[in-house]
């Protein structure tokens, strides 16, 4: 099989599965198996070289990058989500965390597959500087936390600066070529993202209370179009970007 036709067909499949997510209306954890978690999973095992790495950095970002970008989100009411479980803190709840990894997972598994050709290769030392990073993040948040400060208000954007903005500045300022190599991962969790979204705000799975630079009324709920840009657009380039630099070495002989 083509690996056009593959690429083609995760893509109906999340469609059919948005589609059946609305007339069954289950619940965000459910919607996240049925969405994410069968064509995500699917795509790792098409991997022959790599499955064990894409796993491992992936592991890396929800250990120590995700769970911060959440407190702070959460703690500034930028987004609430339905939860089954007791949430960490108070204000991480696990179904988050595993739509985080999936994210992770799932965007690298695509930047393999469909562009990098699976191709074998060696950790990177810079991985040690990611992993500096990361602590640098962990110690500022989650210290901010427990000294008592009040994130409330904060506005969604902001948070986006030192998280996002900036790594894709960095990452892809003097490498357009290591940038135009993740937009093909980019473009596809764009559609899957946005699909989503769109009828998770109205089933109730996702919730925006906080401020926003673009919001607008979806159906008669507040959908801001600051996430669009943010974790849609950015931060599956950063992601890719960052692993290819810091966890495989970016040369630029990189294939596209």
């Amino acid at each position: 099989m083509s690996k056009t036709i593959r690429f083609g067909g995760l893509l109906v499949y999340v469609l059919l599965a948005c589609g059946l997510v609305w007339l069954l209306r289950p619940t965000y954890l459910l919607s996240l198996l049925l969405i994410f978690y069968i064509p995500a999973l699917i795509t790792l095992c098409w991997l022959k070289h790599n499955q064990g790495k894409v796993l491992l950095f992936s592991f890396l970002a929800l250990l120590f990058f995700a769970p911060p970008v959440e407190l702070l989100a959460r703690a500034a009411n930028a987004w609430q989500v339905q939860t089954l479980f007791p949430q960490l803190l108070g204000l991480i709840p696990l179904e988050n965390m595993l739509f985080a990894f999936v994210n992770f997972f799932w965007a690298l598994s695509l930047y393999e597959y469909f562009t990098a050709n699976d191709q074998p290769f060696k950790i990177s030392r810079r991985i040690w500087v990611l992993l500096a990073l990361y602590l640098a993040l962990d110690l500022a948040t989650f210290a901010w936390f427990f000294l008592g400060a009040n994130f409330t208000g904060l506005d969604y954007h902001l948070l986006a600066l030192p998280i996002l903005v900036v790594p894709f500045v960095l990452l892809f300022y003097r490498r357009p070529k290591l940038f135009f190599a993740t937009l093909k991962s980019t473009g596809f969790v764009f559609v899957a993202l946005l699909v989503y979204e769109a009828i998770a705000v109205i089933l109730g799975h996702w919730w925006w209370p906080g401020h926003y630079l673009w919001p607008i009324n979806w159906f008669g709920h507040t959908l801001p179009l600051d996430d669009v840009v943010i974790w849609y657009l950015l931060s599956t380039p950063v992601l890719v970007g960052g692993y290819e630099y810091f966890f495989k070495g970016y040369s630029e002989n990189i294939q596209n």
